[in-house]
């Protein structure tokens, strides 16, 4: 139910355009790293919803925060309960645009330009990254991967910890979309 309330809230801001532009995916998978010497926190989720528009360059994804598993069953709790805050900021975002131009249709791998509003913990940031996409007929693969902080996001990291948490968090994005037909 949770993923129909996320596709049809990211769907809204596509109406206007043609269904030919569109293509998504809802198992589009999203891992982040945030490892130090002291302890190796890795975590992923292969249940973001993305929508690719390729007539505006926009691009949308949506997490469920309590949808990322981790090795260990008290490191994905104290992520929920202590970190992320998922009961009171249920989902993590992304709004944005492709500023590189692209041929879609071609069918070669590019290397392209992402800007965009990330928006986590209740917190928005401005986040630039490169993203390879390769475009297809039926359908059309991308990653991408960026560097947040948690004080970007006023996560709160007790000094007790701080050792075992990397200042820079990296997040990997793997998405495979299809044609969306409304």
């Amino acid at each position: 139910m949770n993923k129909l309330i996320l596709l049809v809230a990211l769907s809204i801001s596509f109406l206007t355009a043609g269904a030919q532009s569109l293509y998504l995916t809802k198992d589009a998978k999203i891992n982040f790293n945030s490892s130090t010497p002291l302890e190796d926190i890795v975590a992923e989720s292969n249940q973001a919803t993305t929508i690719l528009d390729i007539e505006k360059n926009i691009v949308k994804f949506s997490v469920l925060t309590t949808s990322f598993k981790f090795r260990r069953a008290l490191m994905e709790e104290h992520f929920n309960e202590n970190y992320m805050e998922s009961s009171k900021f249920p989902k993590a975002s992304f709004n944005g645009k492709i500023i590189s131009p692209i041929d879609w249709k071609s069918e070669k791998t590019v290397s392209v330009d992402v800007k965009g509003t990330l928006t986590m913990h209740g917190a928005n940031s401005e986040v630039t990254f490169k993203a390879t996409i390769t475009p297809g007929k039926e359908k059309i693969s991308a990653s991408a991967e960026l560097k947040v902080t948690p004080e970007a996001f006023s996560i709160p990291i007790p000094s007790a910890v701080r050792d075992k948490i990397a200042r820079e968090v990296t997040i990997k994005i793997d998405a495979v979309y299809a044609p969306y037909h409304q």
